[in-house]
């Protein structure tokens, strides 16, 4: 009887946590419990600014027959040669387009998502801010990366003083020098970046950890920073500016959204917030090809983009791996040239590679069996350009 008592007291207390979850979830903690690890459908769980399309739309040419039906790649040091649509469902890959020359080579979806499916991008947010800071920098609303942070942000200094160091250049290179817990433990930085509802205080609160441009150190809180600063130096939400600058002038077929910490906060999820579908993502990576000019309109200038996908100045982030202004570069080997992308969390990715004019979409469920995605894109763009 004391074991049956025992176990309807557990399962009462169980049932009254579950009835309080969805009610905390206004809450870093609640959401923490509630939420757990990210996902490719975060979108519905935040609040979130629409991001509005413009007419006419951007349609690319469409090749007269799939010009790519096989995937070479390795898992686990292991070759595989696969159809690409297995290959699609068998990696949680819901979206995979290839692009030359304004030209769809492929376009595919799977997993249950079709070209009007909403992807998170994550990450990949992170280098759409870089895109809207150099649109800052060239309107004159920022005047370098080498001015300090508190400039633009001076109640940083109640925090910690030695944040006067920090220049913008050092959050857009990920050497700010700031306190970081990189774990998923609810005392973690990296989680409060994702879920905290009040994003603005909470980032305000920085600690310095070592002095700034010593050490390369991939942080939630460096592209929080710029969209406080865009906030600030724009007058508007920073979804706002992205519609003005960026997204109702590229010819996009659908809508976007920018995820907010909540209600109260109204603060863009800086380092992971965009959300879009595919094929509108890779305009974004066209932007990018075609060094920030769209159809004779110079929307980012040609600098900034150079400054941003040039191995000069570059941080060596791992074997292989260059970082810069929020985007990786690899730079050329013996079997392929240098190349850039913007990528995200769960392996979201928008490749580019210039001198083959080759641009490769890939989101999913989850990174799949594979070692590299990059390796999978860059032999691809060579072989399409063969």
């Amino acid at each position: 009887m004391k074991v049956v008592k025992r176990f309807g007291v557990l399962f009462l207390f169980g049932a009254v946590i579950l009835l309080l979850i969805p009610a905390c979830e206004s809450t870093y903690l609640g959401r923490w419990v509630a939420w757990n690890f990210s996902d490719i459908e975060d979108y519905k769980k935040f609040p979130y600014r629409e991001v509005s399309n413009a007419s006419p739309v951007f349609n690319f040419a469409v090749a007269a027959a799939p010009k790519v039906n096989t995937v070479s790649y390795q898992y686990k040091g292991k070759d595989y040669k696969k159809p690409i649509a297995d290959f699609i469902d068998q990696t949680g890959t819901t979206a995979f387009i290839i692009i030359k020359n304004d030209t769809i080579l492929f376009e595919g979806y799977g997993n249950g998502y079709t070209r009007s499916s909403i992807n998170t991008s994550f990450s990949i947010a992170k280098s759409i801010t870089s895109m809207l800071v150099g649109i800052a920098i060239d309107e004159g609303a920022i005047n370098s990366t080498n001015d300090p942070i508190t400039m633009y942000i001076p109640e940083l200094l109640e925090s910690d003083e030695q944040i006067k160091e920090v220049s913008l250049a050092n959050l857009l290179m990920m050497q700010s020098g700031f306190y970081y817990r990189d774990h998923d433990l609810v005392w973690g930085d990296k989680p409060k970046n994702y879920y905290h509802p009040c994003l603005r205080s909470r980032t305000l609160k920085v600690k310095m950890d070592e002095p700034p441009g010593e050490r390369w150190q991939y942080m939630g809180y460096n592209p929080i920073l710029c969209g406080i600063i865009l906030e600030r130096v724009t007058g508007g939400s920073v979804s706002n500016y992205f519609e003005n600058k960026i997204w109702s002038g590229l010819g996009m077929e659908f809508p976007a959204s920018w995820s907010i910490d909540s209600e109260e906060g109204q603060m863009e999820k800086m380092e992971s917030g965009v959300n879009g579908r595919a094929i509108d993502f890779a305009k974004l990576g066209r932007l990018m090809l075609l060094d920030g000019n769209w159809e004779g309109k110079q929307i980012i200038s040609k600098a900034w983009v150079k400054e941003c996908t040039s191995l000069e100045g570059s941080i060596k982030a791992w074997d292989g791996v260059h970082y810069k202004n929020f985007w990786w570069i690899y730079p050329a080997n013996e079997k392929h040239p240098v190349s850039y992308a913007a990528t995200g969390h769960l392996g979201q990715f928008i490749f580019v590679s210039p001198s083959e004019q080759t641009i490769i979409v890939r989101f999913g469920k989850d990174m799949g069996k594979v070692d590299s995605w990059i390796k999978i894109f860059r032999h691809m763009a060579t072989q399409v350009a063969r």
